[in-house]
């Protein structure tokens, strides 16, 4: 740009890894541009995520599950449209299309910001709301995907994933680790996911815990606390109770229980997590916490956890994937089955012993 933007606004509404993932581009808009003011669209449930970072001026929350109902309810079609209309006023030279898809486009479209812009190979038309389209580098990280559209105005990318968790939800969860008696490190397992096709056999679970469970007593580790979100509750319920039944370790269930905020606070306090291809993933890289993901169907090095790509187990390595090759349940599921529990312990091992965990 040949002029420094005084209003940037980011769009990336979801989803909850996404966002956290994005947070490089807000840290280098920031570092380039320390006057402007810096808005981020997000979606509602996902505004915890981003609502205290210091970078940013304005969360503008997109109430998206509300809004589906926009073309059958006059009520809802109008505060959708006061919605829209408010982006507009906000007045902003510089607008990111970070999502790439057409609500997102449309957002962008809306401000009738003097630059727009998209990845050209944004879905379902998205890039034809912007003005400057970025061609994206074959096979390259979505994080360095997303630098390279600021890149285009002349930010330096900064490479940064530090988030920032509310402080209501650090208080929080201080609280519940000291009613659950969690006074020392402990590990973080997301083992539930709502695509079928991200899965790791139930059993598998159970041995890998089984295996490591003298490590983690060696390394002072008694406690384990398993995350989930919503609808993940019978999942995780199941693996907790049978690791309960088999190692001496202590497991802590809180599927279900916690917000975006308090997941955060969790990952943020743990000494390792051990996750399939989920927001806990890149919750871990943003905290600087150690590792170790499973991954099938989605390639690691292009939407793994950022420059941590080293920590993940893949089953479908060797094969020719598609970007929503996950949603095939069969597919995914023989992806899935060829990772061993042998392979996930030595990772495992590997991290808490050589990798810094503790």
């Amino acid at each position: 740009m040949r002029t420094v933007p005084r209003r940037i606004l980011i769009v990336r509404p979801s989803a909850f890894g996404d966002v956290c993932r994005t947070v490089p581009l807000l840290w280098s808009l920031r570092k380039t541009f320390p006057k402007a003011v810096i808005d981020w669209v997000v979606e509602d449930r996902w505004s915890a995520a981003i609502q205290e970072h210091p970078a940013i001026d304005v969360v503008v929350k997109f109430p998206k599950r509300e809004f589906r109902s926009c073309w059958r309810n006059p009520r809802i079609a109008i505060k959708t449209i006061r919605w829209f209309w408010r982006l507009r006023r906000g007045r902003y030279d510089l607008v990111i299309d970070a999502q790439g898809l057409a609500r997102s486009g449309l957002m962008s479209w809306v401000t009738s910001a003097k630059v727009r812009i998209a990845d050209r190979s944004g879905r379902e038309f998205s890039w034809l709301a912007a003005n400057r389209r970025v061609n994206r580098i074959a096979g390259s990280h979505v994080v360095d995907a997303m630098l390279q559209l600021v890149a285009e105005v002349g930010v330096i990318p900064i490479a940064d994933m530090r988030l920032v968790t509310p402080a209501a939800d650090l208080v929080w969860w201080r609280n519940e680790a000291e009613r659950r008696n969690i006074v020392g490190p402990f590990v973080v397992i997301a083992a539930g996911n709502g695509w079928e096709g991200k899965r790791w056999a139930s059993e598998r679970w159970g041995e890998l815990l089984r295996t490591v469970a003298d490590d983690f007593v060696n390394q002072g580790i008694q406690d384990v606390v398993w995350i989930g979100a919503p609808g993940e509750e019978a999942q995780i319920a199941e693996l907790c109770n049978d690791a309960s039944s088999i190692t001496q370790l202590r497991s802590h269930n809180l599927a279900g229980l916690t917000t975006v905020g308090g997941t955060m606070a969790v990952v943020q306090n743990a000494s390792l997590v051990i996750a399939l291809d989920s927001a806990p993933v890149h919750l871990a890289v943003g905290f600087a916490v150690p590792l170790v993901a499973l991954y099938g169907a989605t390639q690691p090095s292009s939407d793994g956890p950022y420059q941590a790509q080293m920590w993940c187990v893949h089953g479908g390595r060797g094969e020719e994937l598609g970007k929503h090759d996950y949603r095939d349940s069969h597919k995914g599921r023989v992806m899935m089955g060829r990772i061993t529990t042998e392979e996930v312990v030595a990772l495992v091992r590997k991290r808490i012993h050589g990798g810094g965990a503790l």
